[in-house]
């Protein structure tokens, strides 16, 4: 009987280990990657766009970091 009830103890307590780790994992990933109702829609337009013109062969590629700084002084 004593083991049954130590059983359902340690059960209990890993479920509640595993909820408070959830609940942690959801907050990290809140910090990490905002709630996409948070993100500016100008910027949800731009990345829009930015994504079109890439698929359309619109970009430059830069081999280097140099090229890349010179490219944008352009």
């Amino acid at each position: 009987m004593q083991s049954a009830t130590n059983s359902q103890n340690i059960e209990m307590m890993f479920e509640k280990i595993l909820g408070k780790l959830e609940t942690i994992e959801d907050r990290l990933c809140e910090l990490e990657y905002p709630a996409e109702s948070m993100i500016n829609e100008a910027v949800i337009e731009e990345v829009l766009v930015a994504e079109k013109e890439i698929a359309g062969g619109d970009f430059i590629e830069c081999t280097t970091a140099k090229a890349f700084i010179e490219n944008l002084k352009k």
